[in-house]
């Protein structure tokens, strides 16, 4: 392969089943010019195998000799990526058909864009988990389903429960190399991907494709912590450990994200007291039930 357009990242743990609708969705975009990178975070299960015999030499395939979460996992394969965009897809969600070509269209309309964000639709167990992303987080209503500036549109990105998915993001890799080697956050069991959101979308020139052109798949197997199960609340230990992860990205962003819309400020401050609050009440119940 020439030097590939688009790298596209998948870290993988004990997804044997899944993970190969991944890399197949992402080598589907554009052949020839795609790079698929998948980072195996020391699985237990058939998942390196079934890699190594299904896609052989087409994909660069790393194994990590110990777990270190996805985020540990991304910032690996993000080491190696020479594509000029580069792409996050976890190995249990595709991308559509057609993804990267609607993104190359709106860099190309819009040449000073470092980021598209585009849409995605949600299932558990293989059915549709309720409306889609942007629907949940204002975007669909933002934009009025033109490509937009992000800077023009009402969305709270400071507020982790409005984020987009991961999936949907892809960026210019000379913009990643900007932010540094350590694109997601590898000390935290949650919320490492909304860091990464704040990094990115703090630089500006992010455009939002009001298209759903990826498949979020979440099953229930308890494979990613402080995800709960679409129906069932959280369990105490998965909303404190949630509650506490987004307060460290709270925290530690105040060093760096500046500069911030007189409204993402603000809603960063209320998401925060509100964030506390919670993690207080719940703190505060766990000691009485103790």
């Amino acid at each position: 392969m020439t030097k590939p357009l688009l790298s596209v990242v998948i870290p993988t743990w004990n997804r044997a089943h899944f993970v190969c609708d991944a890399v197949e969705s992402a080598f589907k975009q554009r052949p020839g010019a795609v790079e698929v990178i998948v980072v195996d975070d020391a699985s237990t299960d058939d998942t390196v195998a079934l890699l190594e015999s299904t896609f052989g030499s087409r994909i660069r395939l790393l194994q990590r000799a110990s777990r270190g979460g996805p985020g540990a996992a991304r910032n690996a394969g993000a080491a190696l990526a020479s594509g000029e965009f580069v792409g996050f897809l976890d190995s249990d969600d595709v991308w559509l058909d057609g993804k990267f070509d609607a993104e190359l269209r709106v860099f190309a309309e819009f040449p000073e864009a470092n980021t598209v964000v585009s849409d995605s639709q949600s299932y558990f167990e293989g059915e549709p988990d309720g409306p889609t992303r942007f629907a949940q987080n204002g975007l669909l209503a933002a934009t009025q389903g033109r490509v937009t500036n992000a800077d023009d549109c009402d969305w709270l990105w400071t507020n982790s429960t409005l984020t987009a998915h991961t999936c949907g993001i892809t960026v210019r890799r000379e913009v990643l190399a900007g932010i540094g080697p350590c694109l997601f956050a590898e000390d935290l069991p949650c919320c490492e991907d909304w860091e990464f959101q704040l990094r990115v979308f703090q630089l500006g020139h992010v455009f939002v494709l009001p298209e759903v052109l990826e498949s979020v798949r979440r099953f229930n197997d308890d494979s990613r912590l402080g995800r709960g199960i679409p129906g069932q609340d959280r369990t105490r230990e998965q909303e404190l450990m949630l509650l506490r992860s987004r307060l460290v990205v709270i925290e530690r962003s105040q060093s760096w994200l500046h500069g911030l819309r007189p409204d993402l400020g603000a809603e960063r401050d209320r998401f925060r007291l509100e964030t506390e609050a919670q993690f207080a009440r719940l703190t505060a119940k766990a000691m009485i039930a103790s």
